[in-house]
């Protein structure tokens, strides 16, 4: 009995280390994979993370978590990602072994960026305090200890940077610089990631002098540069060679002399590193930075210009949104001195609001001299808002005296018995025989009108034809063909000229806007005019009551009691 009892244990020994042998074996294989796909294909990171979490071993059961909230953050599912995070964080709370604190250092790294992507810089912070906590709760103080160290240091630095302490922020920085080169140096001289990190690192000093600046003779500027350049010389030794960096490092050196008010010699650094901007994705920063030099230097056309060009290709990642702030304001500068009120009022607006929801977080919105000023950009509204209600007064003036001298011309004509309706009549007639215009038949074969007819209904997928030079030549051009066929096809098709056609897609551009953004229905007539490509208020009005039956007043009005 006994030697049944035994031979019975060392059965269920046996099998238990074989399940327990063939876990670990399926454990191994998706870590395995989990390290493969880590920062190449999120959705097989999850795939793998969801596999780990059948492990019967509580830290890789944790570390799988961890993985699929890296993978959702990668894919931007920033609250998924962040419940996945808390969990591992909860569950792992009362845990003191070394495997729970590497999972806790892993998951507050996540939260981290996900706090800091949603401008939450205050629980960032805190969170990464905890984080330096832990690590320097860890006994063995290798390789593992010191960069997380590092990276939490790091991390503290550009957080007190974006929160306005430069100050403390380079501190910080500076002292990382040695520690981050000593447990290096005897790593492989040609790391890429290594050399990356440190770079980041001397760069951020960098911008952080550059932030500080309160004027262009600020010696911080100088050390701004000096910063750059050794972030440069450390990027030059990358294999492989690190393509943009060049360009890169010069646009920083621009942002420097913007700084210190040299503008023509930021032009001409600007200008060498132009012919690059599309292959190294920087022509936004160029065209911003080309607005605050001409705008500086008092040239209204390349001002103007420069900054279209920047809106036109407009997207809204932080970043672009901060230069988009500075043109906005450029805009609005630019046009006040002009003496085109309405577009004044249309950008000071956009700008004022813009710096508000920036204003919110800290310090943000004190940022680079040369980029904006608040209070500049308020004075400026204000001074807009007055010279808008004066300019509204004196055209509700003006329109009530042109509506009593109307209706007194309407009062002599009808004192006088002259016959109104006939003369209407004899007026449109003249009009429409002047208007006319004899269709001419073409022998164009089949499948050119397929093709002129297709790339005339393209245009309605674009907005080129909201350009105020759009004409029926520009199109002809862009089709490789002549106006007469154009004309032809636009005729016999949509029974109508090419100018009734284009009004027509403007005006429907502009009621989509109007009927879905509020914000465009405040928009005054020459503003919403402009939008469309009109020079001339009256003659929007005009071709809108056409189209559409009432005026754009009125059609704004019905939309706003809806």
């Amino acid at each position: 009995m006994i030697k049944k009892k035994v031979f019975l244990k060392l059965v269920v020994f046996l099998f238990t280390g074989l399940i327990s042998a063939q876990n670990s074996e399926k454990d191994s294989f998706y870590l395995k994979k989990i390290v493969e796909f880590t920062d190449t294909n999120s959705d097989s990171l999850i795939y793998y993370s969801k596999k780990l979490k059948k492990s019967k071993n509580l830290c890789n059961f944790y570390s799988a978590f961890n993985m699929e909230a890296k993978a959702l953050y990668q894919k931007s599912k920033l609250k998924l990602a962040k419940e996945k995070t808390l969990y591992v964080l909860e569950n792992s709370n009362n845990r003191n072994e070394l495997c729970f604190k590497k999972n806790k250092i892993t998951a507050l790294n996540r939260l981290f960026w996900i706090y800091k992507n949603q401008n939450k810089f205050q629980d960032a912070f805190e969170v990464l305090v905890k984080r330096e906590k832990i690590v320097k709760s860890l006994a063995k103080k290798d390789y593992y200890y010191t960069t997380n160290l590092l990276s939490t240091e790091y991390n503290l630095a550009i957080i007190k940077s974006i929160l306005g302490l430069y100050e403390e922020a380079r501190q910080i920085l500076k002292e990382i610089v040695p520690k981050h080169i000593s447990i290096y140096s005897d790593l492989n001289e040609r790391d890429y990631y290594l050399k990356l990190n440190l770079s980041s690192i001397l760069n951020t000093i960098g911008e952080s002098y550059l932030k500080s600046s309160k004027h262009e003779t600020s010696s911080d500027l100088d050390s701004a540069s000096v910063y750059f350049k050794r972030a440069f010389e450390v990027v030059k030794k990358f294999n492989p060679p690190h393509k943009d960096s060049e360009t890169l490092y010069q646009l920083r050196e621009v942002e420097v002399l913007i700084s210190k008010k040299r503008f023509k010699d930021a032009l001409n650094l600007i200008q060498k590193y132009t012919a690059n901007s599309a292959l190294f994705k920087t022509t936004q920063t160029i065209n911003s930075l080309k607005a605050i030099c001409f705008y500086q230097l008092k040239n209204n056309d390349s001002t103007l210009y420069y900054s279209k060009q920047f809106l036109k290709n407009y997207t809204k990642k932080p970043k672009i949104k901060k230069r988009a702030i500075s043109i906005h304001d450029i805009l609005a500068n630019q046009y006040y001195n002009n003496k085109e009120i309405d577009s004044a009022y249309k950008y000071s607006e956009i700008t004022i609001a813009e710096l508000k929801i920036l204003n919110k977080n800290k310090n943000e919105a004190n940022n680079s001299c040369y980029l904006y000023d608040y209070q500049n950009a308020q004075e400026l509204n204000k001074l807009i808002l007055k010279k808008q209600k004066s300019k509204t007064k004196n055209l509700s003036i003006i329109t009530f005296l042109v509506i009593l001298l109307v209706i007194l011309i309407v009062y002599l004509l009808f004192k006088r018995n002259i016959k109104i309706s006939q003369t209407l009549i004899d007026v449109k007639t003249e009009l429409q025989s002047k208007l006319y215009v004899q269709k001419k038949e073409y022998n164009i074969n089949q499948k050119l009108e397929s093709t002129l007819l297709k790339g005339i209904n393209e245009l309605k997928k674009t907005t080129d034809f909201l350009d105020p030079d759009f004409s029926i030549n520009v199109l002809a051009k862009n089709l490789n063909t002549n106006t007469s066929y154009l004309s032809y096809i636009i005729n016999k098709e949509f029974d109508q000229s090419f100018k009734r056609y284009i009004t027509e897609l403007r005006i429907e551009y502009i009621i989509k806007k109007l009927t879905t953004n509020r914000k465009y229905r405040n928009y005054t007539i020459k503003s919403l005019a402009a939008e469309i490509g009109y020079t001339n208020a009256s003659a929007f009005a005009r071709a809108f009551k056409k189209y559409k039956g009432n005026t754009p007043s009125e059609f704004i009005k019905g939309l706003n009691l809806d």
